[in-house]
């Protein structure tokens, strides 16, 4: 398998995962703004002003469907990013640990440095603390589209003996 053809897989799987993580992402949102008694697709109002460049949400119904593509665009975006960085991970752990730093480097990304530099709404509207776990979710949710990825050798320590008494046995 050439390098380019891997990529490609790697791009392909990880823009389903993130399409995926990024819509239970959305629904964990939307959940939590309905609890907190605002519309349920206020989250989408929210992402709709990165599309627009606005400091505040104009709750339109244009704009829900502006935040779910916006949403779902950056999701999968994100999910092919993981995807490339997969093969940095040695096994399953590794890249467990990946996602999760994975999803903790987009919040602080898109939250405490686009969001006070540019979308200062970020840093009003949305609760931080349920943010960093929805983040860090999505993170870790996207491990198994791409866990194929990983690179061998991250083996649990309890097979090494059992691998070395089968080379042993005659």
């Amino acid at each position: 398998m050439n390098l380019a053809h891997d990529l490609d897989r790697r791009v392909a799987y990880g823009v389903v995962g993130g399409t995926f993580a990024g819509l239970l992402f959305l629904l964990a949102n939307m959940w939590y703004a309905d609890g907190q008694g605002l519309p349920a697709v206020a989250p989408l109002y929210d992402i709709s002003t990165i599309f627009y460049f606005s400091d505040k949400p104009d709750p339109q119904p244009i704009n829900a469907a502006v935040g779910l593509v916006v949403h779902l665009t950056l999701a999968a975006a994100f999910g092919a990013t993981l995807a490339a960085l997969a093969p940095l991970a040695r096994g399953a752990a590794q890249l467990a640990g990946l996602g999760a730093a994975f999803g903790l480097a987009l919040y602080i990304v898109n939250f405490q440095i686009l969001g006070r530099l540019v979308f200062e709404w970020f840093q009003e509207g949305p609760n931080q603390t349920f943010e960093v776990f929805a983040h860090l979710g999505y993170g870790l949710l996207l491990v198994p589209f791409v866990l194929q990825f990983a690179a061998a050798g991250g083996r649990s320590r309890a097979s090494r003996p059992a691998r070395a008494a089968r080379r042993a046995a005659p």
